[in-house]
């Protein structure tokens, strides 16, 4: 008799994490030195673009050449800073990620994590393609445009962290994490959390590229459309992400400070029962 065979899905799932985790992995993940370039030549192009917006302003809209001028010239002293800032902090992450070896001794529950992840990014990219098409229905309101415009940048902005959190999840490696086959349990905890905090610091060029990208994009857009002028305040915050970058390096020290406190203070029974034996 021939023996039935059922299709397995979980099989099929697997083997394609199989084969994301080889070289699109390494190509995906590779990028993350385009988007720090990206975001680092932005900064120097978010004050030109500002510039070109403050004489479309003046002669457009009358606004002040007083204000027009102050703001171009905050734009550039900001720009330098936060240049300078990201420029520095950048390649420190990547040192902190290569000297924070860790351990876990399975990597079933980041192939479940990536799943999810995934399939969220997705989900919210198909939203934000939707948002498009409900835009055209009412182009009458100017408001509401700019609000489903968001809409589109943020979910795109969502879609690509997931994904590239599906790749960092599927290459463990990537993160200098090392699968083993025995763990403690408290090994494989630290393992695992560590293993989400250094995901954070990889995927930190990821988002100030994309955030400085739309900045620009935002800047252009509010040359042609009026309803734009609030969207100013969003540009300044995307701007801050130049930032981030020593924000998490602190906030990752932080972490496994506060990490080796713990580890030195649950290895004192250990070691009170080995003097004792002594």
């Amino acid at each position: 008799m021939k023996k039935i065979h059922f299709f397995n899905p979980s099989e099929k799932i697997d083997r394609f994490f199989d084969f994301l985790s080889g070289k699109p992995a390494d190509k995906v993940l590779s990028c993350c030195d385009i988007f720090s370039k990206a975001g680092l030549r932005g900064l120097f192009v978010i004050p030109i673009l500002i510039t070109i917006l403050m004489i479309v302003w003046h002669i457009r809209y009358a606004v002040s050449a007083g204000f027009c001028l102050f703001f171009i010239l905050l734009s550039i002293i900001g720009c330098i800073l936060f240049h300078y800032a990201a420029f520095t902090m950048l390649p420190a992450l990547n040192a902190l990620i290569k000297n924070a070896p860790t351990k876990i001794s399975s990597a079933g529950i980041l192939r479940v994590t990536a799943l999810f992840v995934g399939g969220f990014g997705l989900l919210i990219l198909f939203y934000g393609i939707s948002s498009i098409f409900a835009a055209k229905r009412i182009e009458l309101f100017g408001l509401v445009l700019a609000e489903i415009r968001n809409v589109f940048f943020l979910s795109v902005f969502v879609f690509i962290c997931c994904e590239f959190w599906l790749f960092l999840l599927l290459k463990p490696s990537a993160l200098n994490v090392e699968v083993v086959e025995k763990t403690s349990v408290g090994e494989e905890f630290i393992g695992l959390t560590t293993y989400f905090a250094k995901g954070c610091l990889k995927l930190t060029p990821v988002i100030f590229g994309t955030s400085i990208t739309c900045a620009c994009i935002l800047l252009v857009l509010m040359m042609f459309h009026v309803d734009l002028a609030s969207q100013m305040r969003t540009v300044i915050l995307l701007c801050g992400m130049a930032f981030l970058p020593f924000l998490m390096y602190v906030a990752f020290l932080s972490y496994y400070f506060a990490l080796d406190i713990v580890m030195a203070v649950l290895s004192i029974p250990g070691k009170l029962d080995r003097l004792k034996k002594d």
